[in-house]
């Protein structure tokens, strides 16, 4: 069996290999060629990550070598089929992708907004745009077998969209709906955002991933749809002095599916950065989130909640870097876990020298509804500076059987109370958004979601 593994990874980083050679280096300035250049070779030099680079060690590519996708690109165009994103939620601008197509969902942006896809702006003589991009795109970090997907979405940068907000303008909401699959052979697409807000200036985004339709009506011999695609995102925010983003990602994707996510936040003084992500999907799904706080009284806060079944796999990497005095950051986080699932959280805060007056909270809690299932959690603080306000802590449990047994003597049947339980475990999380309405909406998604968690009874047997 290892060698079998071995050799579907080689394949699978040959093939990879293959293509990036394969790849037009396009046009633009000398720096973006020279950004290209790098990204090639440090791809090609050190190959995907193993378990035995540190922030990989209890996430497998396994899911995506059995996928061995091809690389593929995203092109703007009508994109027809998949299914409706899981969250009702009326208005707002932004974009669908759907079988290698992206679609706007409105043409008319709201008054002091833009939005433009990269192969656009890198392909048209703009100098200004370009010379505002360029600290963005070179300050993802390319080295070392760990960011080998950050050097792959860099290798094919053209696929993308770029997003601003005028100074002091509210936005209102951006929606960016996904549906990973589409094509009739398993792909590896790789996508770019980048989103700047100006000073002062508001947004609420709000990314949904939904798995499509497995298949295709029409005649028998027409060949259905592969729901095993994966996706390879990078998404770079710049949040000026006084600026808000809210941030909520709901990823309801295909067992066969694998998703990475790499966020990358600058924050200036006074800006403030909340992300709420749920996970009820996706076969091997890994969200990286980096926050580097440089102006005085920056806040992020970063919450999730992950339900998991079968044998999905979710990894959170989380790191926010305090560089400024009298910052704030929290990060807090609910996983239910049942079957043979696993979750993975490693939630990171650095205080540096300088970064006096800065407060810092991390909370993980996990519930194990099976013995099978398994969590892997690490939260980490490190300070460098005096007057610094930091807790952190993880717990890995199962029930509370007197809170069972509460339940039950007021009528419940031993199943409802339980799943009771495991519900309001999660709706610590969903009670942080700011609209209720959509906390309710996902806090629904997540119940019908929630693993059945067997009695001790049950269990025995």
């Amino acid at each position: 069996m290892t060698v079998a593994v071995s050799a579907q990874a080689e394949s699978l980083a040959a093939s990879l290999a293959r293509s990036v050679r394969a790849v037009d280096p396009g046009g633009g300035p000398d720096w973006l060629k020279t950004l290209r250049k790098t990204a090639v070779s440090e791809f090609l030099s050190n190959g995907l990550p193993g378990n035995k680079d540190e922030a990989w060690k209890y996430t497998s590519l396994r899911p995506l070598e059995n996928l061995h996708p091809e690389l593929g690109t995203i092109a703007l165009g009508e994109a027809t089929g998949g299914q409706a994103p899981p969250l009702s939620v009326a208005g707002g601008f932004g974009f669908r992708v759907f079988g290698g197509r992206l679609h706007w969902l409105q043409q008319e942006m709201p008054q002091g907004v833009s939005m433009l896809a990269l192969s656009d702006l890198l392909s048209q003589d703009s100098p200004q745009q370009l010379r505002l991009l360029r600290p963005l795109l070179e300050a993802v970090r390319l080295k070392g077998r760990g960011h080998a997907f950050e050097a792959l979405n860099t290798v094919l940068l053209r696929d993308g969209v770029l997003i601003r907000v005028s100074a002091g303008v509210d936005a209102g909401l951006c929606q960016l709906q996904w549906s990973l699959g589409g094509s009739a052979s398993p792909r590896l697409d790789n996508f770019r955002i980048i989103i700047i807000l100006e000073d002062g200036a508001r947004l609420r985004l709000l990314e949904q991933f939904q798995c499509p339709a497995a298949l295709q009506a029409g005649p028998a011999t027409v060949k259905p749809l592969s729901s095993g695609h994966a996706l390879n995102q990078v998404l770079q925010l710049q949040l000026a002095a006084g600026s808000e983003l809210q941030h909520v990602r709901l990823q309801n994707e295909a067992p066969e599916s694998v998703l990475f996510t790499f966020t990358e936040v600058s924050q200036a003084e006074r800006s403030s950065y909340q992300y709420c992500g749920f996970d009820i999907g996706g076969g091997l799904v890994r969200h990286g989130i980096n926050c580097r706080l440089t102006g005085p009284g920056a806040r992020a806060e970063i919450n999730g909640a992950f339900v998991l079944d079968h044998q999905r796999h979710v990894d959170h990497h989380i790191c926010i870097d305090h560089l400024a005095p009298a910052c704030s950051s929290e990060q807090f986080f609910r996983g239910v876990l049942g079957g043979h699932s696993r979750g993975v959280f490693n939630g990171k805060a650095v205080i540096r020298a300088g970064a006096d007056g800065s407060r810092v909270r991390q909370s993980n809690a996990n519930l194990l509804l099976s013995d099978q299932a398994e969590i892997d959690t690490k939260p980490e603080l490190e300070i460098y500076a005096d007057e610094v306000e930091a807790s952190h802590g993880a717990t890995v449990g199962q029930l509370d059987e007197q809170a069972v047994f509460y339940l039950r003597s007021r009528g419940l049947a031993e199943t409802a109370a339980r799943r009771m339980l495991t519900s309001a475990f999660c709706r610590m999380v969903t009670a942080r958004l700011p609209d209720a309405d959509m906390a309710e909406q996902i806090a629904a998604l997540l119940e019908a979601a929630m693993p059945v968690p067997l009695s001790k009874a049950e269990e025995t047997d």
